[in-house]
């Protein structure tokens, strides 16, 4: 199975996660958001600023991918386990780093200045990324703090995400 290119940067080479079923929620999302048709519960037309919302996504991506830094200060934020959210307004699309053969090493937020890895930087609170950078689940923020199931739905994306990069590279060895 193909993985969707999402892009690919000075830093970072963004993809979308796959589940074991092959599908990958972070291309449903932005393809919904593009169709203005996100998380829509009754028949409506589409709406306008999902289609905007789109393009600040990709365009945060980008510029994650070029980088290695957030577009501003609160556009990226550290959920748990070294799964990381891109923010905009109610919707969040989560992502972590991979080495592309199912290993994974959790980047937690650097608390302490003396401990930055680019101290320079304005974000020095953000860990370095290996080059592969997964996005995986996305989700609506309905509350002040993330709902349990959307932490635990991005931790499954990612352990199927790094289940294929297994797979893929057993196959590979063969």
């Amino acid at each position: 199975m193909d993985r969707r290119a999402i892009a690919r940067g000075q830093f970072h080479q963004v993809d979308c996660a796959v589940r074991k079923d092959g599908r990958s929620p972070a291309g449903q999302f932005l393809d919904a958001l593009k169709n203005g048709v996100w998380d829509q519960t009754e028949e409506s037309d589409p709406l306008d600023e999902q289609i905007s919302d789109y393009h600040w996504f990709l365009n945060a991506i980008r510029h994650w991918a070029n980088t290695g830094e957030p577009v501003y200060r609160d556009a990226v934020k550290a959920l748990e386990d070294g799964v990381w959210e891109f923010r905009h307004g109610d919707k969040r699309l989560t992502f972590f780093d991979t080495d592309g053969r199912g290993g994974y090493t959790a980047k937690l937020p650097i608390r302490r200045y003396a401990d930055a890895e680019a101290p320079d930087s304005e974000h020095w609170q953000i860990p370095y990324f290996d080059h592969l950078i997964r996005i995986g689940h996305a989700f609506t923020k309905v509350s002040q703090k993330t709902l349990k199931q959307d932490l635990s739905e991005s931790q499954e994306v990612r352990e199927e995400d790094l289940a294929h990069d297994r797979q893929t590279q057993a196959d590979v060895d063969r």
